[in-house]
């Protein structure tokens, strides 16, 4: 598949999202549960993602993400941040990536987009080399939203 296969996919579900995630132990147990916000753009080249966590009791944590097409991947060039996304069978995108405040972990992500306003991600998150934790999560598109412009 070609980077501009990425590129329309990618387009197709820019905007914003609401979601849950909820992360499991590999035995299956619930250790955290709450809600999501996803701001996602287009611009060129680059692809902008912010993501919102909102926990109970807790104020909102903000992650930015920037990223650049190269290719056929799309790769994140965020400060602490090294992981590449590559999209396979035109909605699959299979996304490993790493922390550098976290050494010896790595997360393997598969984002399915069953259509343009519904999307499962899973993460499959590694410390050395042994599976330490899964992520559910599902996010359905605010209709009527922007995603915020920041650079």
């Amino acid at each position: 598949m070609s980077g501009d296969g990425l590129r329309e996919r990618l387009s197709s579900v820019t905007g914003v999202w609401e979601g849950t995630y909820t992360h499991l132990s590999p035995a299956g147990a619930v250790l955290d549960r709450h809600r999501s916000r996803q701001e996602t753009r287009l611009d060129g080249d680059r692809w902008y993602e912010r993501v919102v966590y909102l926990r109970d009791g807790a104020a909102p944590e903000v992650l930015d993400f920037r990223a650049r097409f190269d290719g056929d991947d799309l790769v994140f060039d965020s400060a602490g941040f090294d992981g590449g996304a590559r999209l396979v069978d035109g909605r699959l995108l299979v996304f490993p990536y790493r922390w550098a405040a976290e050494p010896g972990v790595e997360v393997v992500e598969i984002i399915a987009f069953a259509d343009d306003d519904y999307k499962a991600r899973l993460w499959q998150r590694l410390r050395d080399g042994r599976l330490d934790r899964v992520t559910i999560i599902e996010e359905h598109r605010v209709h009527g939203e922007e995603p915020e412009t920041w650079h």
